[in-house]
């Protein structure tokens, strides 16, 4: 792997498993000097060891902090921690959820759940990252994790896709502000990744046999490589970009 976040603490949340654990270990195997991973749960849900402990095999520190995203406080103890390996230098907003039913009648109740987890626990971890940011004088890097579905709706996702829809213009509207500091802020969204979370989903899981046929590259897309992406806009080789939503989907969004 490379070297490109050499010296570079990285936070990222959601990181117990699926697209987060891939951005976690990868961030790492790009020489972060060191990662804090936060989620509700440690354990992965496909299985297998902790992200943490995947992490420390590499040679690289790691710390596990237990979070929910939707409250403020636990983004700041999140962002706290990475102050034992000198501050945080690139931000990953990475937690989010999708719905068992989805779509133009989805219920008051979901709708207002998933929004805190996907919209307000992103703008939420921004805040923390970059009042520490500017606190030390860095020029750091926040990555917010968007979708294909953010950008091009669904009837079956309507919720979700609201969401997602709000974090790409979150990510430009963010690289307005905090740009004078320094900070770069930009949104990956990516298509149809193969994880554990787009096999369970309702609708999605379905449907992503049709998206697979149609990308142009025809496959579904790795974790890793999301994880590859982030690495990019987390590194000074993205010096020069912000306020950017990068789509990482093989090519699907080009041709639907």
């Amino acid at each position: 792997m490379s070297n490109i976040l050499n010296s570079k603490v990285v936070v990222v949340t959601g990181a117990s498993s699926g697209i987060g654990r891939a951005i976690a270990i990868r961030a790492a195997e790009h020489g972060a000097k060191a990662v804090v991973v936060s989620d509700v749960v440690e354990m992965p849900r496909e299985g297998g060891e902790p992200t943490v402990t995947a992490i420390q095999a590499l040679g690289v520190p790691a710390r596990f902090i237990h979070g929910d995203v939707s409250k403020r406080i636990d983004n700041d103890t999140l962002v706290e921690a990475a102050e034992e390996f000198g501050g945080v230098d690139v931000f990953v907003a990475n937690a989010g959820i999708t719905l068992r039913t989805d779509g133009v009648d989805v219920p008051e109740e979901d709708y207002r759940r998933l929004m805190a987890v996907n919209l307000d626990g992103v703008l939420f971890g921004a805040q923390a990252a970059s009042q520490r940011m500017k606190a030390h004088g860095k020029a750091g890097s926040i990555v917010l994790i968007a979708s294909m579905g953010g950008i091009a709706g669904a009837g079956i996702t309507v919720a979700y896709s609201t969401s997602k829809g709000g974090v790409v213009l979150m990510a430009k509207a963010l690289a307005d502000a905090l740009g004078p500091a320094g900070i770069r802020v930009n949104a990956i969204a990516p298509g149809t990744i193969d994880t554990v979370l787009l096999r369970t989903s309702p609708g999605i899981a379905e449907a992503s046999e049709g998206f697979r046929q149609r990308t142009p590259l025809r496959r579904l897309g790795q974790p890793s490589e999301i994880g590859d992406a982030v690495a990019y806009l987390g590194s000074d080789l993205s010096s020069y970009v912000s306020g950017h939503a990068l789509v990482v989907d093989g090519g699907l969004l080009a041709v639907i």
